[in-house]
């Protein structure tokens, strides 16, 4: 049988990650089925390489890592940065001053492979109990900062942001929109915590710099190395996995994804708690989709 497709996309949260942020024995071998059968596997996600390390080991991830919701291209192996996206200066300002004007304090993720440390945090507002209990259960290292006047790599900034309730980030996301314009990409959506992988009321305010998603980079991976991008096949769940489920040749949707991965999709799949990842590698292999 004539493979359709030569490199194989995967999410994390929501996607590959069940309910206990875990990946099953039959989510595991339908990998390893997928890598015999031809296929590259590459994961994408909008944590860092930090904060995923764990989970790529426990499938034997040996390839490319689209990290940060697409700013950065991570060598899986070594850690080293390939690829990457950086945020303005005044871009990072301008966020910052509108967060902590909330009373939010500001998360910006550093290019760790350049800064040694993943995060810095701005200002002295309160920082999200989700916030907290993501940071004390990975290994990421934090330096914690008055202002942005004390941040020593301005230029390795990956992403800005803050975690918070919606209605408080709502308005402010909007404000940022008219404000940044086509200067930034900006996305407004629900966090993972400790009770919820997904649907949570907690939400994630994430500013990149402008065109940046999981697929630019991932069309950017391809371009390097003479790849169709239409041999692409893409699983996912979330806001950060629309444009790379309806630019890749196959998209396909988890049955816990939001409604616009779902639509965006050619395909859909069981749920993230029921195996969705392997009953999609499947009909991949034979061929059915």
């Amino acid at each position: 049988m004539t493979r359709r497709y030569d490199l194989l996309v995967i999410d994390l949260d929501g996607t590959l990650l069940n309910q206990s942020g875990d990946v099953s024995d039959r989510d595991l071998d339908s990998i390893h089925r997928a890598r015999d059968a031809g296929l590259e596997v590459m994961v994408a996600t909008g944590r860092a390489f930090v904060e995923c390390a764990h989970t790529l080991r426990a499938i034997d991830h040996q390839g490319w890592l689209v990290a940060a919701g697409g700013s950065q291209l991570v060598d899986s192996v070594t850690g080293e940065t390939v690829d990457r996206r950086t945020v303005p200066r005044d871009v990072i300002h301008e966020v910052s001053r509108c967060l902590i004007d909330d009373g939010h304090r500001v998360l910006i993720l550093k290019d760790s492979h350049r800064t040694g440390y993943e995060y810095v945090t701005v200002g002295d507002g309160e920082m999200d109990p989700a916030s907290k209990w993501w940071f004390a259960r990975i290994p990421a290292r934090v330096r914690h900062l008055e202002s942005l006047d004390q941040d020593e790599h301005p230029e390795d900034s990956l992403r800005a942001g803050a975690v918070g309730c919606s209605s408080r980030l709502e308005p402010i996301a909007g404000t940022l929109r008219a404000l940044l314009g086509e200067r930034c990409f900006l996305q407004h959506w629900s966090a993972v915590t400790e009770s919820a992988a997904t649907g949570s009321s907690t939400h994630l305010l994430e500013v990149f710099t402008a065109n940046v998603n999981k697929w630019t980079m991932i069309s950017s991976h391809c371009q390097r190395h003479e790849m169709d991008s239409k041999r692409v096949a893409a699983i996912g769940d979330g806001l950060n996995d629309v444009e790379m489920l309806q630019n890749a040749g196959l998209g396909i949707a988890m049955a816990n994804a939001g409604h616009e991965a779902k639509a965006a999709a050619d395909r859909h799949t069981n749920d993230h708690n029921h195996h969705g990842v392997a009953e999609a590698i499947d009909r991949i292999i034979s061929g059915e989709w």
